[in-house]
Parts: C-alpha cells; structure tokens; sequence
C-alpha cells in the first residue's frame, strides 16, 4: 500500500482524533504500511481480516476522507423535540399526576411506538414537568 508523506502525516494526526473510528482505521492503516500483516492488525483491534480489508478498500477508494464519520449514521430519533415537545406537554399538563396517562395519551396522538423509558428520558432531556407556569 503506496502512502504519501502528506497522507501519512494527516493519518498520524488522526490516531489522536475524538473519534473513536478514525484513531482505530488511522492507526490500521499506518500498522499496516509498516508491514505488519492484515492478520496481524485483525488480532490488535480484535476485528475481522475482512474488517481490515474494507478499510483498506474504503481508503483506497475515498482517501483519508473514509475514515471520518458519515452524516446520518446511527439510530434516528423516535421523537422530534419541534413537534412532539408542544403534544407530550399538553398531555402532562392534563395529566399532571398520571405520566402513564400522559404516555399512552401522547402514543395515541402521536401513533408512534416508544417504550415508556424513551418518553421519561424525553421529559427529562426537555426539562418537561406539570408545573410550567
């Protein structure tokens, strides 16, 4: 695998990234252009040879741009803070005393699936209480 010295320097700069994925592909990456082997490197990062071989092949295709995080990525929220907010709100209000009248009246309204654990981190996270006056 042919590395320039500008790839290199910026590879080696992101082994020390925030990032989680960049440091552990940055760091593959620079292990396996000091000759270690893809065996090798699998063991180190406890990941498959074929894991290896996708990074490889990302970083050939994409650059160094492959190693950084992609938008959209991850599980998408259940609720929306814009509209779900005002509705949970009302329901609490109506509800003060009764969070699990509250909840199934916002999953009827709402019509969407969430356990009741999401709907009290959703009132936690967005400081929702009764009493908002």
């Amino acid at each position: 695998m042919e590395i320039t010295e500008e790839i290199l320097r910026r590879l080696k700069e992101l082994k020390n990234s925030q990032c989680k994925k960049e440091r552990i592909h940055s760091h593959a990456l620079l292990l396996l252009n000091n000759g270690r082997d893809i065996k090798e490197v699998a063991e180190i990062f406890d990941v498959t040879e074929r894991s290896i071989y996708k990074w490889i092949k990302a970083f050939k295709s994409d650059g160094v741009s492959s190693l950084s995080r992609k938008s959209g990525a991850g599980r998408k929220a259940i609720l929306n803070k814009e509209g779900d907010k005002k509705i949970i709100e009302e329901q609490i209000n109506l509800y003060p005393h009764q969070p699990k009248k509250a909840y199934a009246m916002s999953l009827e309204i709402l019509s969407s699936k969430m356990s009741y654990k999401t709907f009290q981190r959703f009132l936690k996270k967005y400081s929702i209480s009764a009493i908002n006056e």
